[in-house]
């Protein structure tokens, strides 16, 4: 019996420690290369989206600053080039051709750059002829970026546009095709932070712009093959991670295009390289739980010699007891702590028995009473859910009742917004559509009716008479300006409505995004992360912009603040925000003063905090109404004016983030404060903020 017990004891246990160490392992491996993979892609990802954004930033900054220096008059370029050039621009040399013969008109070299590397002072001009500017591309896409490196000096990137001259009615006079050559310092230390795996930046004909070894560029090695480089190219989305086999091997990789599409970032690392720590960790695991394993047999090997003889007493007594068997004790012999089980369990044999008795005789009278009971209960029941379903109605009615006050105040704003707008809209548009039909309709009738009378050939001396109204110009020319002007017109009201579709849009999807809000029942479930301030305030007044100039009033911005980034969500900040400039335009609508009449938004930061000030000069608040401004559907205006429930929801939404509004002061007819406060994030680095 005892060998029995000690052999089972000895298998269940090895066998438990060896599923507990097998789904172990299953387990972290499972979780360690899944964390692994997405490490990766996480790190692909924001490594990519920093590079790119980085690229993006500074080519846009290289484009102005060779426009500014093309368009530079020649009496001002001894004093501000050397500062739009300074030793620090990573532009080293900037070169102005004619577009139409490549004929250098002028140019600018780094001194500092040519004697840090030791380069004579035709290292360009040799350069250039060892690898020609695409003038080519530059005129036909309006600009374009190459690998310039050259053998006999550091590695460097081309960047060329073009660059169109106007005379004062805006036609084109001449273009120039401007071209600098930048260093790859800053870009390549940015490359080369990468551990895992590798990173590449090309442009759009597959040329190596960056490289992790920057020697590699001078070979001007090319990517066009590539199969991830030819996804990035296909993929209309800036910024795609993938896992994909190529050459038979696993590769995670991200990569995305920027700068109109003349750029292409490619990071990927292989599989062997990625896993090659939970290759390592296995092993090493299963190493480990052998040796445990092993340990584990030997100790209860030598344990169960002195607890099986006992434990199978003890099994043997309680199986009697679960069959009913009250009435013999458990007695052993030894002094380990199966002794104080056993006593333990004569106490427990002792207690039961006489519970059982207990319980017999309080059965039999618990059995009457439960009848009784029973009848009572059943009527009781009745009346209570009686009344959970009145409350439940009742509950139901009020959280509806609240949704529904709580959306239509917070979608007002955007809706009211939204709908200046598209009036602004519908007049620019009528007014210029008139106008433009109106002059091509005059050119219409004028060419029908000289063909008509005199068909092509009639037409055509016309034409070549002189103009009226620009006598140094025939009528053909004469027409052919008019409707240069019709398209140019156009071109800009199309640019206008694009940027007006997107504003509805925006503000379509705020209203949106409040909907859903408030189906959640006033629960917050906001994605706070460090954002700037001041660009929410510039969204703010933008987003106002259109019903303050309807009621001819201004809106001043008076930003002090030196630190303006917390941690808050942007639309719901918008939402506070524009809650309170609305109020203030009420209030201007019904001030009575000959002052100008606007509003000021004031900034600044005070031991950690941001303070934000919303003033107005408008009709002010009462004495007596100060103390309720923030109760909950408090308000003094028309039903179709306002709910009294935005300064609760704004104030809501702000205390969210750790902050406050506070109404600071009001003098009727002339000045009326309320501030909002927010504890400054402490990372104050704008780069990583949401603007």
């Amino acid at each position: 019996m005892n060998w029995s017990i000690r052999l089972k004891f000895l298998i269940v246990m090895s066998g438990l420690l060896a599923v507990c160490l097998s789904v172990y392992l299953f387990m972290a491996i499972t979780v360690f290369k899944t964390d692994k993979t997405q490490l990766v892609f996480d790190l692909n990802r924001s490594q990519v989206a920093n590079l790119i954004s980085q690229l993006e930033t500074q080519f846009t900054g290289i484009s102005e600053k060779l426009k500014l220096f093309t368009l530079m008059p020649a009496d001002l370029q001894s004093k501000m080039v050397d500062d739009l050039f300074s030793e620090g621009s990573e532009i080293v040399s900037v070169g102005i051709f004619r577009s139409d013969s490549g004929q250098s008109v002028r140019a600018f070299n780094q001194q500092k750059f040519l004697d840090t590397y030791g380069l004579n002072p035709d290292f360009f001009s040799e350069l250039i002829q060892d690898h020609p500017i695409p003038f080519a591309n530059i005129l036909r896409q309006g600009q374009d970026v190459w690998n310039a490196s050259s053998a006999h000096g550091p590695p460097l990137i081309g960047y060329g546009r073009l660059v169109v001259l106007q005379d004062k009615t805006g036609r084109p006079v001449e273009q120039w095709a401007v071209v600098g050559f930048v260093k790859l310092d800053r870009i390549l230390k940015l490359a080369s932070t990468v551990r895992l795996g590798s990173i590449v930046v090309a442009n759009r004909r597959g040329e190596v712009l960056v490289h992790p070894e920057a020697q590699a560029l001078l070979q001007h090695p090319q990517i066009v093959d590539d199969t991830l480089f030819k996804e990035a190219l296909a993929t209309k989305a800036k910024l795609s991670l993938a896992d994909r086999e190529v050459q038979g091997r696993r590769v995670l990789a991200a990569f995305a295009h920027g700068f109109d599409d003349q750029i292409v970032v490619v990071a990927k690392a292989s599989e062997s390289e990625v896993f090659q720590v939970v290759r390592d960790f296995t092993v090493r695991t299963l190493l480990f739980g052998t040796i445990v394993l092993t340990l584990v047999i030997l100790a209860a090997f030598l344990l169960s010699r002195s607890l099986t003889e006992n434990i199978a007493l003890l099994v043997e007594r309680m199986e009697s007891v679960s069959r009913g068997d009250l009435t013999s004790l458990i007695r052993l012999k030894g002094r380990d702590e199966t002794i104080t089980l056993a006593n333990t369990f004569n106490q427990m044999i002792h207690d039961l028995r006489e519970s059982r008795d207990q319980l017999e005789t309080m059965n039999r009278e618990l059995d009457q009473k439960v009848k009784e009971r029973t009848v009572q209960l059943e009527e009781q029941n009745k009346k209570v859910k009686e009344v959970q379903e009145a409350l439940i109605r009742t509950t139901r009615m009020a959280s509806m009742g609240e949704i529904a006050g709580r959306t239509a105040h917070e979608v007002l704003n955007p809706l009211t917004i939204l709908l200046t707008r598209l009036g602004l809209m519908q007049k620019r548009v009528q007014s210029a559509r008139s106008q433009q039909l109106s002059l091509l309709d005059d050119i219409r009738k004028a060419w029908n009716k000289d063909f008509s009378e005199g068909g092509f050939d009639r037409l055509l001396t016309n034409w070549q008479s002189q103009s009226q109204i620009q006598p140094q110009n025939n009528l053909f020319q004469e027409d052919l300006s008019n409707l240069e002007h019709v398209a140019s017109e156009l071109r800009d009201q199309s640019a206008n409505l694009d940027k007006d579709i997107l504003f509805v849009k925006d503000e379509g999807e705020r209203i949106a995004k409040i909907v859903n809000a408030m189906r959640r029942l006033g629960h917050l479930n906001s994605e706070s992360k460090p954002t700037s301030l001041h660009g929410v305030l510039n969204d703010c007044t933008q987003i106002m912009a259109d019903l303050f100039a309807e009621k001819g009033f201004a809106i001043v911005k008076d930003y002090r603040a030196s630190q303006d980034v917390c941690i808050v969500d942007r639309d719901e900040m918008l939402q506070s925000i524009t809650n309170l400039m609305r109020n203030s335009l009420q209030a201007l609508e019904e001030a009575d003063t000959a002052e100008k009449r606007c509003m000021t938004l004031t900034t600044r930061d005070e031991g950690g905090v941001l303070l934000i000030d919303i003033e107005d000069n408008g009709v002010g608040i009462p004495h007596e109404n100060q103390k309720r401004l923030f109760e909950s559907s408090f308000t003094t205006k028309a039903s179709d004016r306002g709910t009294g429930i935005g300064l609760g929801i704004s104030r809501r939404f702000v205390r969210g983030y750790g902050g406050d509004i506070e109404f600071v002061s009001s003098v009727p007819q002339s000045k009326t404060v309320f501030r909002i406060r927010l504890p400054l994030s402490a990372e104050h680095d704008i780069k990583g903020a949401v603007a």
